[in-house]
């Protein structure tokens, strides 16, 4: 069997790049995103919904399988703006525990159709926002979750309010100014080493944190 799983992608800090995913790491991070569901309370019988894109699988599938594996239903959505009838459709008809992904373009668009977007998101009890999106729920009265993708690695805060965590045995985050630096500390098929993404905020607890907005 190869020892390559897939090839991802992430945004840099100065464009798109590939990134080639092991098998030994994707199992990894299977574990670890097991550890981080249940620290966001979701469970068997759970609906989660994911709001992604193809290109972010390598991020994403680890989460997907351990909501599986943890006997949740899942649900699937594009991170763009001609799915917003589609997560608002989703959201109207069954109950969610958690909508993880939700994107500044995917809330555009939603209140472009003139969503109420407390209304929308009222009965879902983890929003996990990236940034953008964050700040806009935030204004609409909500509680989200901080939720970033730092490159190839994934933060996601286990509380509203609270800073997002990476997992700190795979991945260190460092800071230039308020650009997002990540390093990783386990053997990958692609290596890391304080490479720029396109994330921006402030690194905190020991580089296993984001947070935002900026402080400065």
């Amino acid at each position: 069997m190869s020892d390559v799983w897939g090839v991802g992608c992430y945004d840099a800090r100065d464009r798109r790049r590939p990134w080639t995913i092991g098998q030994a790491e994707i199992q990894r991070d299977m574990g670890g995103a097991s550890r981080r569901l249940a620290d966001l309370g979701i469970g068997a019988a759970d609906r989660v919904l994911f709001c992604s894109m193809l290109s972010e699988a390598g991020q994403f599938w680890p989460l997907i399988v351990a909501t599986m594996l943890v006997g949740a239903q899942l649900s699937c959505a594009d991170a763009t703006a001609g799915e917003a009838p589609r997560v608002e459709m989703f959201l109207a008809r069954m109950r969610y525990r958690a909508v993880i992904g939700v994107t500044d373009v995917l809330v555009e668009a939603m209140v472009e159709r003139g969503t109420d977007l407390h209304a929308c998101f009222a009965n879902v009890d983890v929003i996990a926002a990236r940034p953008g999106a964050y700040e806009r729920l935030v204004a609409a009265g909500l509680a989200p979750y901080r939720f970033a993708l730092c490159g190839p690695a994934v933060a996601i805060a286990p509380g509203a309010e609270e800073p997002a965590w990476i997992d700190g045995d795979e991945w260190h985050l460092d800071a230039d100014h308020d650009d997002v630096l990540v390093t990783n500390l386990q053997p990958r098929a692609t290596s890391f080493a304080r490479a720029a993404v396109a994330t921006r905020g402030d690194v905190i607890e020991n580089g296993k944190a984001i947070t935002w907005p900026s402080a400065r």
